[in-house]
């Protein structure tokens, strides 16, 4: 069976186009009712369930009638051994770099219990972002003749979520923009080239949920 995905010709899905939009809309309002209307304790964790919540009904929504979809946005793909192990080589490469990275910055970094939390407490965020950027946007870029190819979408793609992160010292003072540049790269071409490769998005929401509060502990707040 031929494992790459991105060279099957395909039509952009514009229904998950249009998701992926309202989503996002979803997504800005919550954050301007977090900031605008303290007094409703809308919790950051409370609105990604909000959001995971959206996004699983969408999913069944669409599956019931159409459930090779499920194939199709990397959700009930198998998991060969290949995919299982290169999946957690990028997750233990990318804590040793993050790890690596914070002793540089800070002359050397913790592990702290309250982590491990934090981490599961990501997955309602981390999933709704990988099927969003994965299931949704690689797959209708990989339709794309121009992105046919083993490497230019996870490069674009690498370069795209670089540049998302150069707006970090607004959410966190004090940061500095070309550290969290830098790191996102590799990140995010190495996400979409495992996902074009293996078609699922699972490992990669764990290994998003597990580098995220590394990530902001480690670098983010030494900086």
């Amino acid at each position: 069976m031929n494992t790459n995905h991105a060279q099957t010709a395909m039509k952009i899905d514009w229904r998950d186009i249009r998701f992926a939009l309202v989503l996002g809309i979803v997504t800005i309002f919550l954050k301007m009712v977090t900031f605008y209307i303290p007094s409703w304790h809308f919790s950051r964790t409370t609105g990604d369930i909000a959001l995971t919540t959206f996004t699983v009904g969408y999913i069944l929504a669409r599956a019931r009638r159409m459930p090779h979809q499920l194939d199709q946005w990397g959700l009930t793909t198998v998991l060969t051994p290949a995919a299982l192990l290169t999946g957690l080589s990028l997750l233990v490469f990318s804590v040793l770099v993050l790890a690596g990275l914070g002793f540089l910055i800070a002359g050397g970094f913790i592990f702290e219990p309250v982590y491990m939390a934090e981490m599961i407490e990501y997955i309602p965020a981390a999933f709704p972002q990988q099927f969003v950027l994965c299931s949704v946007g690689l797959v209708s870029l990989a339709s794309l003749s121009a992105f046919r190819g083993t490497w230019r979408l996870p490069l674009l793609v690498g370069a795209l979520f670089s540049l998302a992160h150069f707006w970090t010292p607004v959410r966190i003072p004090g940061t500095i923009v070309p550290v969290q540049m830098l790191i996102t790269l590799p990140a995010g071409a190495g996400a979409a080239w495992y996902f074009l490769r293996f078609r699922n998005i699972l490992p990669l929401t764990v290994i998003h949920a597990v580098l995220y509060p590394l990530m902001h502990h480690w670098i983010e707040r030494q900086l």
